[in-house]
């Protein structure tokens, strides 16, 4: 049931951009991908706080899982506010690189973060206790009002309008989601009491683990639509907006196999590493199986999936859509361990994301001549940074057991 509400879900947040690109023209569609490519890397920054919910039902009783939740809730929403204010305090200067005309659109920005904050916590609560499918009703939900409402209101008032509709449909989704919950979900009033010591005392211990989770899970999500800000940042409007267009038919592909991250998280059992590893052998067949029959599809039709879709002046681009649904799959992969790693508070997934991240932010400003160097670069950039963390893994491991032997 998760698998199917959710690939509903999938399928709603990916046909909101194919029509858009009909409804927008070419500039306003690119302005409309962007900001919501911002939205989604704030959002994956946040949702490491996702991941510490899950963290959270795994280890205590529901009662004290839900309270611990509420604290981190009440930290979230504040971050959140920080990083809205962040985002407004810097619109003139992301306007300027990203070449974006409409100014209203940052603030409508900080309104779509401001409504997905109980979300956040709600959703990987929920999958705490492998409550599944009331978070594959709130991702059906969610995408089908969202598209309705982008379309409808794109259509009236342009990239404005779809970026409101964006802003309603994730409001209904989660009132959705609260009449659907059928536990008791963390309070959002928590965020208006004062700290208290033990609260304190509480979120310090979790501070170096909340760090990992932010970077590990922030830095890896960014990278699922960084090809878009840097087509934005490199090529011309036109340009730009034609590869926002062919970049987002392959997150289709990512959406749908990242599905798999969600249903084996819960599963995950810190004392069983027999089954983890059963379980993550079990999920790279699957994840192999669904790229294989993907890039088969777009090899055999590429010259007619992307004008199919997205219309005549996306023609001739399905070289470039092969390169970004290679890159799609190798991060989930590594996003899929990584996370992981990061469920049983290992180290080595901080390792893993920085080797991959770092690569990826430097690599594409140096060989980006074109959309297709770019989307090539970040696909090496990912491959490279798995190498290198295998090496460096490696070493560690070495020096670790002579300095064992030593002792």
């Amino acid at each position: 049931m998760f698998t199917v509400l959710s690939l509903g879900g999938a399928f709603f947040n990916y046909l909101t951009y194919p029509v858009l690109s009909r409804v927008l023209d070419t500039s306003s569609f690119g302005n409309f991908t962007v900001i919501l490519a911002l939205s989604n890397q704030v959002l994956a920054i946040l949702l490491a706080f996702n991941i510490i919910s899950i963290y959270l039902v795994k280890k205590y009783p529901e009662k004290d899982a839900r309270e611990k939740s509420q604290i981190i809730q009440k930290v979230l929403i504040w971050f959140f506010i920080a990083a809205t204010i962040l985002v407004l305090a810097f619109s003139p200067l992301i306007n300027t690189g990203l070449r974006i005309d409409e100014p209203l659109t940052f603030l409508i920005l900080a309104v779509i973060l401001i409504t997905a904050i109980p979300a956040v916590i709600w959703t990987g609560y929920l999958q705490g206790h492998k409550r599944l499918v009331q978070v594959g009703v709130y991702a059906f939900s969610g995408a089908f009002f969202k598209f309705v409402m982008a379309v409808t209101l794109g259509a009236i008032w342009g990239t404005v309008g779809a970026l409101w509709g964006v802003m309603i449909g994730t409001i209904m989704g989660m009132l959705i989601l609260r009449l659907v919950a059928g536990v008791k979900l963390p309070k959002i009033s928590s965020m208006f009491s004062p700290f208290t010591n033990s609260e304190r005392k509480f979120l310090s211990s979790l501070t170096l683990y909340t760090a990992g989770a932010v970077i590990v899970v922030g830095g890896l999500g960014i990278l699922q639509n960084i090809d878009i800000i840097f087509a934005k940042a490199l090529f011309d409007t036109h340009t730009a907006g034609v590869y926002s267009g062919i970049s987002i038919l392959s997150n289709a592909v990512y959406y749908i196999s990242f599905l798999l991250v969600w249903i084996i998280l819960p599963e995950m059992d810190p004392n069983n590493p027999m089954s983890n590893r059963r379980i993550i052998r079990s999920a790279y067949k699957v994840l192999l199986i669904m790229g294989t029959g993907a890039l088969l599809l777009e090899v055999l039709f590429k010259n007619f999936i992307t004008q199919a879709l997205l219309g005549p002046e996306f023609a001739n681009q399905g070289q470039i859509l092969i390169f970004a649904t290679l890159f799609q799959l190798s991060l989930v992969a590594v996003t899929l361990y990584a996370f992981y790693l990061l469920i049983l508070r290992s180290r080595r997934s901080l390792l893993l994301a920085l080797s991959v991240i770092l690569p990826c932010l430097l690599l594409p400003w140096q060989l980006s001549t074109n959309p297709q160097n770019m989307i090539v670069s970040l696909w090496v950039s990912v491959i490279l940074g798995v190498i290198i963390y295998f090496i460096t893994n490696t070493i560690f491991r070495i020096v670790g057991k002579h300095g064992q032997a030593a002792s």
